[in-house]
């Protein structure tokens, strides 16, 4: 009789709205878990043949990159300043890419000398795509045997300078694409030509924040510079990027606790690296990207970035005192006397 009756009372937890509470709340963090993830890039165009430098490409966004761009066909570079974890890259990439053409290279994008070594050892006559990758956070305050700044040399500076380099080999190419990644972070932040070194009140926000902007700004500039060539020049950002070596110097890598506590935000709002590489293999492949030179893009479409980013003034003067602190001559000098 006490079964019956106990078989015949009402679930409490059934008949209240927790069920639909729960489910809404699941629902919602999968839908944002969704929208944090990005957009996966919508062209499956290949790149049969293209030789294609990635800078920091043994890890993190930058090794997914060259790993889909090996799955397309593109005979990748790895440019790396860790040559063992380069090594454990490309044999990881050859594991999953049978027949794939990919090397390593040693490339210190904080030393102006490495730069110029990287570039003359380079055996090809043309390079079809940079994807100007590397890049560094959260660093504490250091200055390079050069002089710079860790964030704006390793960031900006020495990807400026490798650019420049490289121009004549890119531009041997049908379609040449320069690729730099950039950071949402561009946004909120400025650029101290008067300081590029942050020396006067350094913060690693402010340094980092400026080296990507710096980088937008490069975009703006050398894309009217390139203008009646087959090269075409782009900036984006890859979104908030969990996986990947930036965190190494960041405060939540100081405590355990502090990591463990950050795991469930960590998950729900930033990106495998494998999501924040859609947009650079976007930019990199899709066909009609190439008459989008000067553009910034995030999530595989164009997107608007700073003002600031697109100040002519700022950018031409940016890009002069750049070409003085790497020690190279204006090479578009002869096109702008002429215009």
């Amino acid at each position: 009789m006490y079964k019956m009756e106990h078989s015949m009372l009402s679930d409490p937890f059934k008949d209240s709205w927790w069920p639909y509470i729960i489910a809404f709340i699941v629902g919602l963090v999968a839908c944002l878990k969704n929208y944090m993830s990005g957009r996966p890039c919508p062209s499956t165009q290949r790149i049969d043949g293209k030789k294609v430098i990635v800078t920091g490409a043994s890890s993190g966004i930058g090794y997914e990159t060259a790993l889909e761009l090996a799955r397309r066909g593109g005979a990748i570079i790895l440019a790396c300043r860790d040559l063992e974890a380069g090594d454990k890259a490309v044999a990881q990439i050859k594991q999953e890419v049978k027949d794939a053409e990919v090397q390593v290279k040693f490339l210190d994008l904080s030393s102006l000398k490495s730069i110029h070594q990287f570039v003359e050892n380079l055996d090809t006559e043309t390079i079809d795509i940079l994807i100007n990758n590397a890049g560094l956070a959260f660093h504490p305050f250091e200055k390079t045997e050069d002089g710079f700044e860790m964030h704006f040399i390793s960031n900006y500076l020495g990807h400026f300078l490798l650019t420049h380099l490289l121009l004549p080999k890119l531009k041997t190419s049908d379609e040449g694409r320069i690729i730099n990644v950039s950071a949402q972070a561009h946004y909120a932040s400025d650029i101290k030509l008067d300081d590029l070194n942050h020396e006067e009140q350094y913060t690693a926000r402010e340094a980092f924040g400026q080296s990507k902007l710096a980088l937008v700004l490069m975009t703006h500039h050398m894309a009217k510079l390139l203008q009646g060539t087959s090269v075409g020049i782009y900036a984006l950002h890859p979104g908030l990027v969990r996986g990947t070596k930036h965190m190494r110097h960041s405060i939540f890598k100081n405590s355990f606790m502090v990591q463990v506590a950050m795991l469930p935000w960590i998950w729900l709002f930033m990106k495998t690296p494998v999501e924040g590489a859609q947009t650079t293999i976007y930019v990199a492949v899709a066909s009609e990207v190439a008459k989008c030179s000067g553009k910034y893009f995030g999530e595989c479409e164009m997107k608007k970035a700073a003002t600031k980013a697109t100040d002519d003034d700022l950018a031409e003067a940016l890009y002069k005192k750049s070409c003085s602190l790497v020690g190279i001559e204006n090479p578009f000098q002869h096109k702008k006397q002429l215009d």
